[in-house]
C-alpha cells in the first residue's frame, strides 16, 4: 500500500497482516477516487471515518487537504495510523494538519457534530462484515446522522465504500447519490449534501 500522488508520493504505508477487520482501500480504488475528486480535496477539511490504516486521509493530506480527522475505534489501528503519519513526516504537525480520534463511528459523528466541526469531504469505509452483522444498519445510521447534522455542509461530498452486494439508498434526507464507481467486488457511492426546503 502506498501514497499514490502529491507531496508524499511513493511512501510505503504499513498494513496489518491477517486482520479481517482491517481491509485497506486498494491502491487502484484510491487512485480512481482521488482522480474523481480532483481539486475538491485541495484546501478541504477531510474526515476519514473508520480510518483503518489512515491510507485515505494520508492521501488527502498528500494532495493538499487543509486538515484531516482520522476517526477509528480500534487501538491497534490508531497505532498504525500514527506510524504511517510518521513515515510521511507528519507526526510533528499533529494539531495543525490532522487529529486522531478513537471512537465508535456513530458516537464519533455525534461528538464531532457537538464540536461544530465541518468537513467538505468525508470518506466512510467501515469493515464490510460489520455492516452486514448489524443488518447493514451501520451504513444507514451513519448516513442519517450525516444528512441530519451540520458536519457535512451543503455542497459537501460523502463517499461510501461498500461491497457490491450491499445496495446503499439513492437518497437519505439531504444526501443525494450522484454516482457510483465499481472496482470488482468494491463499490464507491458518491453523495452530495443538498439544501432542504423547510
Amino acid at each position: 500500500m502506498r501514497v499514490i500522488a502529491g507531496t508524499f508520493k511513493g511512501r510505503r504505508l504499513i498494513t496489518p497482516k491477517g486482520d479481517r477487520l482491517v481491509r485497506p482501500t486498494a491502491d487502484r480504488v484510491k487512485e480512481s477516487v482521488f482522480s474523481i475528486l480532483r481539486e475538491r480535496v485541495v484546501g478541504a477539511n477531510f474526515l476519514d471515518l473508520c480510518a483503518g490504516t489512515g491510507s485515505m486521509g494520508i492521501e488527502a493530506l498528500s494532495r493538499g487537504a487543509k486538515h484531516v480527522t482520522f476517526l477509528e475505534r480500534d487501538a491497534r489501528c490508531i497505532g498504525i495510523i500514527e506510524r504511517n503519519l510518521g513515515i510521511c513526516g507528519l507526526l510533528a504537525e499533529s494539531e495543525a494538519r490532522h487529529c486522531l480520534l478513537r471512537r465508535d463511528v456513530v458516537k464519533g459523528i455525534s461528538d464531532l457534530g457537538k464540536r461544530s466541526a465541518v468537513f467538505e469531504v468525508i470518506y466512510f469505509d467501515p469493515p464490510y462484515g460489520v455492516g452486514f452483522v448489524n443488518g447493514s444498519r451501520l451504513y444507514t445510521d451513519c448516513l442519517e446522522l450525516l444528512a441530519e447534522g451540520l458536519l457535512l455542509p451543503v455542497g459537501g461530498v460523502l463517499l461510501v465504500e461498500h461491497a457490491k452486494q450491499y445496495i446503499v439508498p439513492d437518497a437519505v434526507g439531504s444526501l443525494r447519490q450522484r454516482r457510483q464507481a465499481r472496482y470488482g467486488d468494491t463499490v464507491v457511492s458518491f453523495y452530495q449534501k443538498e439544501s432542504v426546503d423547510v
